[in-house]
């Protein structure tokens, strides 16, 4: 899953009340599972699999962003698990894990070294074929700046 992705995510449910229902199969009547709406996101538990929904406008309806076979016993903490159980227990009024809840500073850093982390390895995509190590370190460490700069500028209007 996508770091933006997961951000997206995780700040909506850190701005949604988390609404738990059960999903009913429509035709046997019986239960299926449980799911977990906010925002535009919706997480839906299967007993064997949870799925990520995303809300798209065009066809007014959730889609599949993400799935995972789950075993509760066996549960390997990837993200679409831990995004379920991040939702499950704000639903249940526990304390969830948010890992993108941060200081306005360490957000910045945080940001601000995973720019410099992916244009390193994104480089040789939009520099010249000819720019050497040297002078692409020294534009990567300008846009740094600039992004450092804005991000800063940023969170001081939001005082």
């Amino acid at each position: 899953m996508k770091e933006g992705l997961k951000r997206s995510i995780y700040h909506e449910l850190a701005t949604h009340d988390v609404v738990k229902s059960d999903i009913i199969d429509r035709f046997t009547k019986f239960h299926r599972g449980l799911q977990y709406t906010f925002g535009q996101y919706r997480i839906e538990n299967h007993y064997d699999y949870i799925i990520i929904c995303e809300y798209y406008k065009g066809v007014e309806s959730f889609v599949n962003i993400k799935e995972t076979i789950w075993d509760e016993d066996d549960s390997e903490q990837d993200d679409t698990y831990l995004i379920y159980t991040a939702a499950k227990n704000k639903a249940e009024g526990k304390p969830y894990t948010d890992p993108y809840k941060m200081s306005k500073d360490a957000t910045v850093k945080d940001s601000t070294k995973r720019f410099k982390s992916m244009m390193l390895q994104k480089a040789r995509d939009f520099l010249p074929y000819d720019m050497s190590r040297n002078e692409q370190l020294k534009v990567i460490n300008k846009m740094k700046s600039f992004l450092t700069h804005n991000l800063k500028k940023h969170y001081t209007k939001q005082k």
